[in-house]
């Protein structure tokens, strides 16, 4: 019983790291949405163009984040595939709200990889 339990906390775990990378990348995205307007700000206020170039730099660092949560993103999905398939015969794991919450957050990082990874 000690070890379905750990199981499941295990289970609960992957499935939040899975999700926790998700909100990562939205996070990136309201800070290029925010960085962008700070630029066309600077850029209707005729703004020193040291300025400029300076949050464009910062724009650009906030735009290389993607390639890394999108990788890493894809990695937590097989993780997580790959440890809820080792448990298909564990009835435990089998019907718990742990594995439908699982699932959903499966699906749900696959579409949004489809949706925000151009190199598929």
């Amino acid at each position: 019983m000690a070890e379905n339990n750990k199981d499941l906390k295990q289970l609960k775990i992957k499935t939040a790291a899975l999700k926790r990378i998700q909100k990562e990348f939205f996070g990136y995205q309201k800070e290029e949405l925010k960085q962008n307007e700070r630029i066309q700000k600077l850029k209707d206020q005729n703004a020193d163009e040291a300025d400029i170039k300076k949050q464009e730099e910062v724009l650009q660092e906030t735009v290389q984040m993607y390639p890394n949560i999108i990788g890493r993103l894809v990695e937590s999905v097989t993780e997580l595939q790959g440890w809820l398939d080792g448990k298909i015969n564990d009835p435990l794991i089998d019907t718990s709200e742990e594995k439908t919450k699982a699932l959903e957050a499966i699906v749900e990082a696959q579409e949004f990889l489809v949706a925000n990874n151009p190199a598929q």
